[in-house]
């Protein structure tokens, strides 16, 4: 556990600055798991996030916070963007459209020709006709100040978020807010696997019982 009054190597990376450089043994000592999220341009550009996972635990969970982030209309650029902190950060894995055929062009183009295995792991929350009805209340419980879980530090995102009216969820399309998508696919998908990466059936029902919804 955090101790009063001591500030901790977790609390240095959860108020760093957005891109700071970490030496590999502050994130692999300090972090119980990284994800990168991304989701492609739409009526906003397209966006990408990494967030870190704090190992100690904290109401029935753990601190995540936000380490990088990109936006961009360009599809290409935000593609070699999230393979450029691929290489930085070393996700365990990268929630985002596997079935969009622009980026899997893009993706196998860029792989090709580093020779590199980078590539992007779906989320049930695509599947889901109301995205927004879900994954906004989702972040705003993440970030609630008495019971604070997620930090994102200066992130673009909370202008987004901050600029959508209640009324207004019920009628968001996927699209319109990447920013927010990208986010939610990282943080929800990291809290829902509890840091791990690829699991067993019986791991991953056991994490769909423990957070109640029934994907």
């Amino acid at each position: 556990m955090e101790t009063s009054g001591q500030i901790t190597e977790w609390q240095n990376i959860r108020v760093s600055e957005l891109g700071h450089t970490f030496a590999d043994w502050q994130l692999e000592y300090q972090c119980k798991s990284i994800f990168g999220g991304v989701s492609v341009p739409g009526s906003n550009p397209g966006f990408a996030v990494v967030i870190a996972m704090g190992k100690e635990e904290r109401f029935a969970g753990h601190d995540m916070c936000l380490l990088d982030e990109f936006e961009s209309f360009d599809l290409r650029e935000l593609i070699q963007k999230c393979r450029a902190f691929d290489l930085k950060y070393a996700p365990k894995m990268w929630i985002g459209d596997d079935k969009n055929s622009a980026a899997d062009r893009f993706i196998t183009e860029m792989n090709t020709s580093s020779k590199g295995r980078f590539g992007l792991t779906s989320t049930a929350m695509l599947d889901m006709e109301d995205l927004y009805s879900y994954i906004i209340p989702q972040i705003k419980d993440l970030i609630r100040e008495d019971r604070r879980r997620l930090y994102l530090k200066d992130s673009k995102v909370v202008n987004y978020l901050g600029g959508i009216q209640a009324g207004e969820i019920a009628e968001l399309e996927p699209g319109d807010y990447p920013a927010i998508e990208a986010l939610a696919f990282a943080a929800i998908e990291m809290r829902d696997r509890d840091g791990k990466g690829l699991m067993t059936k019986e791991q991953w029902r056991a994490l769909k019982a423990k957070y109640g919804y029934g994907w």
